[in-house]
């Protein structure tokens, strides 16, 4: 017999990134992270947001609270997030330091 087995999270996951993970279908538009952000994202020990610092590129149109996915350089989805800016004005800000995150750690959902 074949089936599917489910293994619950090590970590509990709160109500709104349950929400946000199963959202990927929703998402309006796509944030795409160097290396250094994506390494940062995966191996860090504690919550990390999506910086601009990190940020090479943005495609497609969305406004603040929609949902993005977080892709790296070759095209791999990470994840998903609800975007704190619209798309235009986060573009204006790709690469810059001390700005507010575009993805803050409790909206983004890392597979």
């Amino acid at each position: 017999m074949v089936c599917t087995r489910f293994l619950p999270s090590e970590e509990p996951a709160t109500s709104i990134k349950k929400w946000i993970a199963h959202s990927d279908g929703f998402a309006r538009g796509k944030v795409i992270i160097n290396e250094g952000a994506k390494q940062a994202l995966i191996e860090g020990d504690s919550a990390s947001s999506v910086l601009f610092v990190g940020v090479v590129r943005i495609d497609g149109d969305f406004e603040k609270d929609d949902i993005v996915k977080v892709m790296d350089e070759e095209g791999n989805q990470l994840g998903v997030g609800k975007a704190q800016y619209k798309s235009d004005d986060a573009r204006k800000l790709i690469g810059k330091k001390g700005k507010k995150p575009i993805i803050h750690c409790d909206y983004l959902y890392l597979f």
